[in-house]
């Protein structure tokens, strides 16, 4: 490749690093939280020909259109450096090691809010290095139907709460339908950070969570657990069928030592993909509806 092909191809990674991107999509995984002296991106060196061109192009771009025949240009005072944020460092362990440690944390847990703070101490659970928020649990502390999605949206991660969106909106429509208001219900997710991209939580996640979400099922103490999607499903009930074959159907369960009553239905998220299936998610929130009446 010629020079001046190289040169524009790297002026565009140069402003793609301005902007903030600091990691991309390789042949091979790489596990970054076992590297938290090395900030991805670091190993790269911008060619002093190249940085010179880009430095003198912002330079003479952000002139005046007539300043270059009026005066020379004068240098700006340096900016002062900001005081340097505390890193988060997030020591790599053992999947069986992290659940443990999920387990005794947990255990230590008298109240929703001392629950909140194992959580926020929490690192074993991989999530929490590229989340922003806790995204712990909306409405009341104590509630006779508990809702569980799967995890935190976009929406959610920034608001630092569960279904704070869209999908959050239809939640509320629904729960509305059959005389509920949000906030008397205690509304959280099987995982408690956003997975990169809204992707679906792995079965590790999901693991390391559990131990919290029983916790905190016996200290919300609901007649009624609502699982919304599959992974939530999967995560109480122990099933293997997809979401909707288990779906509407009433089980009996034992979590954290809590007798309740667990149904599943289809997620809010996917009903806005697919509003045609909310047919049986009503069905699915009139039997919740004569099961609190009881």
């Amino acid at each position: 490749m010629q020079h001046e092909t190289i040169d524009a191809h790297l002026r565009v990674l140069a402003w793609y690093q301005d902007m903030g991107v600091d990691a991309a999509l390789g042949s091979e995984a790489i596990d970054w939280l076992s590297r938290p002296d090395q900030k991805p991106g670091s190993a790269f060196a911008m060619p002093q020909r190249v940085r010179a061109s880009i430095d003198k192009h912002a330079i003479t771009s952000k002139q005046p259109l007539a300043a270059a025949t009026v005066a020379p240009v004068v240098e700006r005072p340096k900016a002062t450096t900001p005081p340097a944020q505390a890193k988060r460092t997030f020591v790599a362990t053992t999947p069986d090691a992290a659940v443990e440690a999920a387990r005794t944390a947990a255990a230590g847990a008298k109240t929703i809010e001392t629950l909140r703070q194992a959580l926020e101490t929490f690192d074993g659970c991989g999530l929490k290095a590229t989340a922003k928020s806790l995204c712990f649990y909306r409405g009341s502390a104590r509630a006779r139907l508990m809702i569980v999605g799967e995890a935190p949206g976009r929406e959610d991660d920034l608001a630092g709460a569960p279904f704070s969106g869209p999908a959050g909106d239809l939640l509320e429509k629904m729960l509305a339908a059959i005389g509920l208001a949000a906030d008397s219900c205690h509304i959280t997710n099987a995982v408690y950070w956003r997975p990169p991209g809204n992707r679906h939580p792995t079965p590790q996640e999901l693991d390391v969570c559990l131990p919290f979400l029983e916790r905190q099922t016996a200290l919300v103490a609901p007649d009624v657990l609502l699982m919304l999607g599959a992974a939530a499903a999967r995560q109480v009930m122990d099933i293997g069928d997809g979401i909707t074959r288990v779906r509407g159907k009433w089980r009996d369960g034992d979590i954290g030592g809590h007798r309740v009553r667990v149904i599943a239905s289809l997620s809010p998220t996917f009903l806005l993909k697919s509003p045609l299936s909310k047919q049986h998610v009503w069905r699915d929130m009139l039997a919740i509806k004569a099961a609190l009446a009881q």
